[in-house]
């Protein structure tokens, strides 16, 4: 394509482009603002801490597979990503070099940030995301009529998390092997689900090595696929109960310390949402209203926004 030709199509821009990446998948929606048609697609995890090549990888087959869905090219496009793992600026600057060329306008945000914006189409409110990890974002507009955003948690994995999906899993782990060292075998009903999902035989029969070789390779989204045994463990199994009641109290501290002092209403999103709402203290509960969006809504408004602003700059 010529540099003339580029220019062109870059100013009949009239696609965007929303992508919610996480640690356990990816979902992103293209849509056509003239026509209103739209297209959606799932890949796997785009956590760029967890594994940004495999981000990538994910991230490019999913323009690929929308754009051509849609019969427009990707400069077309303006795009926004809310992804997990954008702390480390140089990272996202390494994103953003890398995809920056394919759209007429990208921007890489937190996932925690389009959560929030897709929660309440924009205005104020707390937003808490329980998925593979944990998140809580902060819209509320200040005495200037800005509306501004504080995060809260959002630490990943290995320092924080806790009330996400990855370190319920983890916590099974840990219950595994301090009962493999205490019996030599698994004891409880939860450590004989999670010794049965480790060994991929259904046998609850596990050795050190066993464990040793799993947990060498494991990423979060391993540990998050544990958080099932968990919850389905609770009501029978006392070990499953109590790490239940410690994430519980671990998701009431992150909306605790994510309202602040406001009066914001709550919103929970993600996969562990409408499991862990119903065991939050009544209390909790009164602060809770229902999601007018998720976070691809949130992409795709944001998005949105970026087009109206880059139409009023142009």
């Amino acid at each position: 394509m010529t540099l003339k030709n580029k220019k062109q199509v870059m100013n009949q821009a009239s696609y965007i482009l929303g992508v919610d990446g996480g640690g356990t998948k990816t979902i992103a929606r293209l849509i056509n603002l003239t026509s209103q048609e739209q297209w959606q697609a799932a890949s796997g995890p785009s956590s760029l801490t967890n594994d940004f090549v495999g981000a990538v990888n994910v991230l490019n087959a999913l323009i690929d597979d929308l754009t051509g869905q849609a019969a427009c090219q990707s400069i077309e496009v303006v795009a926004v990503f809310g992804l997990a793992g954008t702390d480390d600026n140089d990272v996202v600057i390494k994103l953003q070099q890398i995809f920056a060329h394919r759209f007429t306008v990208l921007e890489i945000c937190s996932d925690a940030t389009t959560s929030a914006y897709g929660a309440n189409n924009g205005g104020e409110v707390a937003v808490i995301a329980l998925g593979t990890g944990s998140v809580g974002m902060r819209l509320q507009f200040n005495e200037q009529g800005k509306l501004t955003q504080h995060m809260v948690g959002g630490w990943g994995f290995l320092i924080g998390d806790e009330g996400g999906g990855a370190k319920l899993g983890y916590h099974s782990v840990q219950a595994l092997v301090a009962e493999y060292q205490c019996f030599g075998y698994a004891h409880s009903q939860l450590a004989q689900a999670v010794a049965a999902f480790i060994n991929a035989k259904g046998s609850c029969v596990i050795t050190r090595q066993a464990i040793a070789v799993w947990l060498a390779k494991a990423k979060p989204v391993d540990f998050a696929q544990l958080s099932p045994l968990v919850t389905q463990h609770q009501s029978i199994c006392p070990v499953a109960k109590k790490i239940i009641i410690n994430h519980v109290a671990s998701v009431e501290l992150l909306i605790k310390d994510t309202q602040a002092a406001t009066t914001l209403p709550v919103v929970l999103l993600g996969g562990l949402a409408q499991t862990t709402q119903a065991l939050l203290s009544t209390a909790t509960k009164r602060l809770l209203i229902k999601a007018k969006g998720d976070a691809l809504d949130g992409a795709c408004l944001l998005a949105s926004i970026a087009m109206k602003r880059r139409k009023i700059t142009t």
